[in-house]
């Protein structure tokens, strides 16, 4: 079920990994074309120091935004291939969406993870979460999206989806800085002391 109206079990989220591991993905890299592309970003701040901040940030899956949008995991490290199940729960149900861990980046500039949609999805296409350092060493969270939407109701209720991107988006945005924010300042904190 690609919904329910309860957030949905450990157990069950583990037994929808084991049925994904196999899965496809929904779409084809090489066929891009009437796919949305989305790139969002936002600037926080400056050093190595904030870098390892939002680093920590994103280990904590702070992308996603919490209450309506849930990433759940097996893993807390990024690992290629691992299976990650977004729940978002709209209009009082919760939509289960299973997406592969494409790549990770972990650079002296770079860190975050692409994924790709898989068949138990209601969008199709891949995503992008890194935080990027800048050669002037000012440091950025990104949010990289080719997608279009692939469920029978996502198709029919485009703009309602499209909507829900957009306020993914703000979340993500607005959670990474705001905990990258928390972070820097309990390292200042501490160093200072």
């Amino acid at each position: 079920m690609l919904f329910q109206f309860s957030y949905p079990s450990i157990k069950q989220l583990n037994a929808l990994i084991e049925v994904q591991k196999s899965a496809a993905h929904n779409y084809d890299k090489n066929n891009l074309k009437g796919f949305r592309h989305d790139k969002n970003k936002i600037l926080l701040g400056e050093g190595n120091q904030v870098f390892e901040a939002a680093k920590k940030a994103m280990s904590d899956w702070a992308m996603f935004p919490g209450v309506w949008a849930v990433a759940y995991h097996q893993n807390k490290k990024f690992i290629g291939g691992d299976i990650v199940v977004m729940n978002a729960k709209i209009f009082g149900a919760w939509w289960l969406n299973t997406a592969r861990i494409l790549y990770v980046n972990d650079d002296a500039q770079h860190f975050g993870f692409a994924y790709g949609t898989l068949t138990h999805h209601a969008e199709s296409g891949e995503e992008l979460f890194q935080v990027r350092m800048d050669d002037d060493g000012k440091v950025w969270y990104e949010i990289t999206a080719v997608s279009k939407p692939y469920h029978i109701l996502a198709r029919l209720a485009s703009p309602v989806a499209r909507f829900y991107q957009k306020k993914f988006v703000r979340q993500s945005l607005a959670n990474v800085k705001n905990l990258t924010e928390k972070y820097y300042t309990t390292v200042r904190t501490e160093l200072v002391v």
